[in-house]
C-alpha cells in the first residue's frame, strides 16, 4: 500500500528558514539594541550623579568660607559643574541631605540626581528613569578657621 503523501523527487524542505521568521529576527535585534542603549544611558547618568555628589561633598569640607550657606552654595555649584562635564541630556540636581553645617567632625552628605530620558518606542509614553547617588565627608577636626573643639579627635 502506498502512502498518500509522497515526496517529490529532489525537493527537501529541511533546514530552510521561512521568510516569516526574518522580520521577527530584525525586531529582536532592534529591540535588544534599544534596551542596551537605554541601559548604557542609565549607567552614564549614574556615574555622573556619583561624580557630582562626591565633588559637592568634597568642596563643602574644603571650602574656605566661614558660613555654611556660602559653603553649601559653592558645593552645589561644584557638583553641578562636575555633572555637566558628562554632557548628558535630562534634568540634574545636587542637594544636601539634612542640614549641612560647617563644624568640626560634622558629617555632611550630598545627593546627586540625574534624569535619563526614556526611549519612546512606537509612540509609547514611558516615564523617564531617575538615578541618584550619595556621597558624604567629615569636616576636618583640625581645620583652621572654625570655632569650637573637635569631639571626634579626643
Amino acid at each position: 500500500m502506498r502512502h498518500l503523501a509522497t515526496k517529490r523527487a529532489g525537493h527537501d524542505d529541511s533546514g530552510v528558514v521561512g521568510a516569516e521568521v526574518l522580520p521577527f529576527i530584525v525586531l529582536v535585534f532592534i529591540g535588544g539594541t534599544l534596551v542596551f542603549a537605554q541601559a548604557a544611558a542609565v549607567l552614564d547618568a549614574k556615574i555622573a550623579a556619583v561624580a557630582g555628589a562626591r565633588e559637592a561633598a568634597r568642596t563643602f569640607v574644603e571650602h574656605r568660607g566661614p558660613r555654611s550657606g556660602d559653603t553649601t552654595d559653592a558645593a552645589v555649584a561644584a557638583g553641578m559643574r562636575a555633572m555637566s562635564g558628562y554632557r548628558l541630556s535630562g534634568e540634574a540636581s545636587i542637594q544636601p541631605v539634612g542640614t549641612a553645617r560647617l563644624r568640626r567632625c560634622e558629617r555632611v552628605t550630598f545627593e546627586g540626581t540625574r534624569e535619563v530620558p526614556s526611549l519612546a518606542l512606537l509612540g509609547g509614553r514611558w516615564s523617564p528613569v531617575t538615578v541618584s547617588a550619595r556621597a558624604s565627608e567629615i569636616v576636618d577636626p583640625f581645620r583652621h578657621g572654625l570655632r569650637g573643639q573637635a569631639p571626634c579627635a579626643q
